[in-house]
C-alpha cells in the first residue's frame, strides 16, 4: 500500500512554493532552501534534513546562483496510519490481522543532522531515482523509510525525561517548542538575535525558554549560538581569503576584541594566530 506516495527529485536555482502537504522528509543538496513555517525558520543544506507533519502550512525559498538538487519524500495519511498502527500493535494481532486503527502521528518538526538508519536509506533512494526502478523496490524504500523516521522520532523524544515537568504530554510539547527555537538559531545565528526574540519563535517566556533550554541541551541559547558562530568562523579562517575583520562583521560582532575572547576560549589560538598557523 503506497498508492499516492511520491517523491520530488528535481534541480533548480530559483524556485518558490507556498501551500501544505503530506508527511514529509525534505533533504538539498550543493546549496541550502529556506523554509518558513509560521514564525519559524529552517534551513536545509547537505548536512541536514527537515521532517515536517501532514497538512503543515510552509514556505519554500530557492535562491541559489547555480542549481540545488532537491530529494523530498511525501507520505500519504493512509500509508503513515497503517505503518503507525502495526507499529501499536502486538505480534499476536500482526499474526490475526486484527490490528488497532491508529490516526496517524505527529512528529517532532525539526531539522535533523545526516548521519545514522535515515539518512543512509534516503541516500539509497535518492541514488536509485535516477534510473528506472521496480514497483517493488519502490514500495520497499516507502515502507523502510517511514519505519526509521517513526523510529528515530520514538528516540528523540527519549530526552524529553530531562524535564522536570511532570506530564508526558506537557514535556512533549516543551520540547517541541525547544526545537523551534533550536532550528530558528541554527538559521539566523549570524544576525543580532536576543532571548526575546527566540522566545517568540518559541512561543514560551523568556525565563521558561532558558531554562528549559539548558536542561534540554546542556547549553544555554547564548552559549550555543557564540558556539556555532566560533565554528563557522574558524572554517572561513582556515577555508577562504576573506579578512577576520569581514568575517567577524558577516556573523553579526560589532567588536573584534569581544569575538577573539569567544573563539580563543573555544579552539585555543585566537582568529589571527589561527589564520597565521593556517599560513605556515
Amino acid at each position: 500500500m503506497n498508492a499516492n506516495n511520491f517523491i520530488i527529485h528535481q534541480q533548480a536555482s530559483q524556485y518558490q512554493w507556498s501551500g501544505d502537504c503530506f508527511l514529509s522528509i525534505k533533504s538539498f543538496y550543493n546549496g541550502s532552501a529556506k523554509y518558513r513555517v509560521q514564525q519559524r525558520e529552517y534551513t536545509v543544506n547537505e548536512n541536514n534534513y527537515l521532517i515536517l507533519n501532514d497538512c503543515t502550512k510552509y514556505n519554500l525559498t530557492i535562491d541559489n546562483i547555480s542549481p540545488i538538487e532537491s530529494f523530498c519524500v511525501f507520505f500519504t495519511p493512509e500509508f503513515v496510519c497503517q505503518i503507525v498502527s502495526e507499529l501499536n500493535s502486538s505480534e499476536e494481532q500482526l499474526l490475526d490481522f486484527s490490528i488497532k486503527r491508529a490516526e496517524g502521528i505527529k512528529l517532532l518538526e525539526r531539522n535533523y543532522q545526516h548521519g545514522g538508519e535515515v539518512s543512509k536509506i534516503l541516500s539509497h533512494g535518492r541514488r536509485a531515482s535516477v534510473r528506472t526502478i521496480s514497483e517493488m523496490e519502490k514500495e520497499e524504500f516507502y515502507f523502510t523509510l517511514l519505519n526509521a523516521i517513526l523510529f528515530q522520532n520514538s528516540d528523540a523524544l527519549k530526552v524529553i525525561d530531562r524535564l522536570t515537568s511532570k506530564k508526558k504530554s506537557t514535556k512533549e510539547e516543551i520540547y517541541r517548542r525547544l526545537l523551534y527555537a533550536k532550528d530558528f538559531i541554527d538559521s539566523n545565528y549570524s544576525e543580532n538575535l536576543t532571548l526575546k526574540k527566540i522566545s517568540q519563535v518559541a512561543m514560551l517566556s523568556e525565563n521558561h525558554l532558558l531554562r528549559n533550554f539548558s536542561q534540554i541541551f546542556e547549553i544555554s541559547p547564548f552559549q550555543y549560538i557564540t558556539q556555532l558562530k566560533v565554528t563557522e568562523a574558524r572554517r572561513q579562517i582556515i577555508e577562504t581569503n576573506k579578512s577576520i575583520t569581514e568575517i567577524v562583521t558577516s556573523l553579526g560582532y560589532s567588536s573584534l576584541s569581544n569575538f577573539s575572547y569567544y573563539f580563543k576560549n573555544t579552539v585555543g589560538l585566537s582568529p589571527v594566530a589561527l589564520r597565521k598557523k593556517g599560513d605556515t
